[in-house]
């Protein structure tokens, strides 16, 4: 078990396996590494993986020191104190979900410094959906309700949301469902509320031409939270990128289809 510590003093975990070109995984909102389990076993054979918990989350820093600055853009900063700190310069990133968030934040801030070849996994530029953007997870009215429930319940808030990164229509007795239901109300609710507040306040449309090296976009084919249009938006928005849906696949459609995941993720990061 490793931890580095962020300048404003939040420990993060943090592992390491494997060698080669340098792969770093990062999780979306209330997850963890372990998410990305099969992903850390298949790519260390080849590969120089790195998974963290964000701060507030799992292993990680989830007192005052990582609350206190707790946003979108703050994650980034981590990213980019991870990367410096391991000594990393050129380095592969998967961010799923509020990981892709993290990225686009990242690449906001900081360009693509660092960067090589980028995996975005299910997630829409701008969370909240309105009249002119109806690509988003849940309409203004539809994020208070579940920011309130949230506040109220933490436990029911789980309950409510989970369901949404299933695939359509999928039971509730699943193995993935029941480990991610632990780990999601495992969480310190405060930590999650404030990051929902932050990914729901974001429009990251605007920084998508600002991608300049080579992206994959992995998106679900029957999935709540993303639909294959907001793949298809993103390809047209991004240069030099390549869409692959995930039919019978929902939001965390590397664990519904890790096979099919790793291979077009090992076939993106060979290519040139």
């Amino acid at each position: 078990m490793s931890y580095f510590t962020t300048v404003d003093n939040c420990k993060i975990y943090y592992e390491e396996r494997g060698t080669g070109e340098h792969l770093i995984f990062v999780h979306g909102w209330t997850a963890t590494a372990a998410f990305f389990g099969n992903q850390i076993e298949y790519f260390s054979k080849k590969y120089h993986v790195i998974a963290y918990d964000a701060r507030g989350h799992g292993r990680s820093d989830r007192g005052e020191a990582a609350i206190h600055n707790i946003d979108i853009p703050r994650l980034a900063e981590d990213l980019r104190e991870l990367i410096e700190g391991l000594g990393l310069e050129k380095v592969n990133v998967v961010g799923w979900s509020m990981g892709t968030s993290t990225i686009w934040a990242y690449v906001r801030a900081f360009g693509c410094l660092y960067l090589d070849k980028i995996c975005f996994i299910d997630m829409t530029p701008k969370a909240v959906a309105d009249d002119e953007w109806k690509l988003g997870m849940l309409d203004a009215k539809e994020t208070f309700d579940f920011l309130a429930l949230a506040v109220r319940d933490w436990d029911k808030a789980c309950d409510f949301f989970l369901p949404l990164a299933l695939v359509k229509g999928a039971p509730k007795d699943s193995d993935n469902y029941r480990f991610a239901l632990a780990e999601m109300r495992g969480n310190t609710s405060q930590a999650m509320i404030y990051l929902y507040l932050s990914v729901s306040a974001e429009d990251f449309r605007p920084v998508l031409r600002d991608i300049t090296v080579p992206a994959l976009l992995a998106y679900s084919g029957n999935g709540w939270i993303c639909t294959p249009e907001t793949g298809e938006y993103m390809a047209q928005n991004i240069k030099n990128s390549k869409l692959v849906l995930f039919p019978g696949c929902g939001h965390g459609l590397f664990m519904d289809d890790p096979d099919k995941f790793n291979a077009e993720l090992e076939t993106f990061l060979t290519e040139n």
